[in-house]
């Protein structure tokens, strides 16, 4: 039902599958490749899944976020190089402000807090490091040059 809603709206592409085992979402065994999904109406969505690589038989996500913040860099260097290889593009996003140490701080819950402030002022300096260590492009054009969308 959701692939129908974001076709409606006229989405052609969507990045909301992450192959990874999480508490709060992810689908693990789901396919790292981007490919097409049928929607229950039929219809077909590009799905560019978020990136991420295996260690010891584990999906541990790469693909920024409070990963990129949280967890070592050389992992997240490791692992996207690891998609690289195998000839895959590879999805990274950063909210902005996950690069603004000095945001407000909420009153939440010690996981939460975990999840949100930890290495927030080394992400810029992290985010610099990953844009000299890769090529990026836009998802659309990934995507058209795997043939999966055109134009």
């Amino acid at each position: 039902m959701a692939l129908d809603v974001l076709i409606d709206l006229g989405f052609t592409y969507d990045s909301s599958i992450f192959p990874i085992r999480h508490d709060r979402y992810g689908l693990p065994g789901a396919t790292p490749e981007p490919n097409r999904l049928s929607a229950p109406s039929g219809r077909t969505l590009v799905e560019f899944p978020m990136s991420a690589a295996r260690f010891l038989g584990v999906q541990v996500p790469v693909s920024g976020g409070g990963y990129f913040r949280i967890l070592p860099y050389w992992l997240t260097r490791a692992g996207l190089k690891q998609i690289e290889r195998s000839g895959r593009p590879f999805t990274f996003y950063l909210h902005p402000w996950e690069v603004d140490p000095g945001q407000p701080r909420i009153r939440v819950g010690a996981f939460s807090r975990f999840r949100h402030y930890t290495h927030l002022g080394r992400c810029e300096s992290r985010l610099r490091r990953v844009l000299g260590d890769f090529s990026f492009t836009s998802m659309r054009e990934a995507l058209r040059l795997l043939g999966l969308l055109t134009a």
